[in-house]
């Protein structure tokens, strides 16, 4: 019996290698029901989430190293600790976009954790700086190399998963797990240009959906609310009709009592 091919995309990949609130779903998904199943996913995905911490703009309110620096310019607060004042530099940017690298909440969500890691017998500034920088870049690096594939295979540990969103996220076992997930890796079969007619939202939907639909995907597993009023409707697509199952956060939110 040939197994079920199943494709992922950026939103369905994140919450495997990150703590998200889809995170809890995504896994109990794939371990529960898809396990079998072998797993595609193409280049542009990988790039797509390695965009999200590479900081073309170097400014303030976009990069939050950037930010971050600004503490050697700023005079201790009263009654606020370094860590406390590099918290706030890290909200003080733009807002938009969830996954893009322009959103200051996603950028506290993933470094957070980093200010958190400091020591806090670690008070002079200079010095807390110098630490915090090197370990926002090491995370950078870290996130990367979790999505870069070998031999045109991704393996996913739960072991390395990174927090992101927090731990509140999962249950209180999900890290005992012993799970791994081999991902074939396709070098991309089209070009996203050929949707320039959607709005820049959907077009990446569309472009992973017209794609994983030529591979002959039996389903496809994301994370985007939205993935499937933005799916490719050309003529290849048209012919063939894979599942969608859209990822949510509603177990996460059994957990919280929420």
């Amino acid at each position: 019996m040939n197994k079920l091919l199943t494709g992922l995309e950026s939103s369905s990949l994140m919450p495997l290698v990150t703590i998200t609130p889809l995170s809890q779903d995504c896994y109990d998904t794939i371990w529960g029901e898809l396990f079998d199943n072998c797993f595609v996913i193409h280049q542009d995905s990988l790039r797509e989430l390695k965009n999200i911490f590479e900081f073309s703009a170097n400014t303030f309110f976009s990069n939050p190293i950037v930010r971050m620096q600004k503490l050697r310019d700023i005079s201790p607060c009263k009654g606020l600790t370094v860590k406390g004042v590099a918290v706030k530099l890290l909200l003080d940017g733009q807002a938009g976009g969830w996954i893009g690298n322009k959103n200051s909440r996603v950028q506290a969500f993933f470094f957070s954790d980093v200010i958190d890691s400091i020591e806090d017998c670690i008070v002079d500034v200079q010095e807390f700086c110098d630490i915090l920088v090197q370990r926002m870049e090491a995370k950078i690096n870290r996130f990367n190399h979790l999505i870069t594939p070998h031999d045109n295979l991704l393996v996913v540990d739960l072991e390395n998963v990174l927090p992101y969103w927090g731990y509140h996220n999962v249950s209180r076992d999900f890290l005992e797990e012993d799970r791994k997930l081999v991902i074939n890796v396709r070098e991309d079969s089209a070009s996203i240009d050929m949707f320039t007619h959607k709005t820049s939202a959907a077009r990446r939907d569309a472009f992973h959906y017209h794609m994983l639909t030529q591979e002959a995907v039996d389903l496809i597993l994301v994370g985007d609310a939205n993935f499937e009023s933005n799916i490719c409707s050309c003529g290849q697509c048209s012919k063939r009709s894979p599942k969608i199952r859209i990822l949510t956060n509603k177990r996460r939110n059994d957990l919280l009592n929420l």
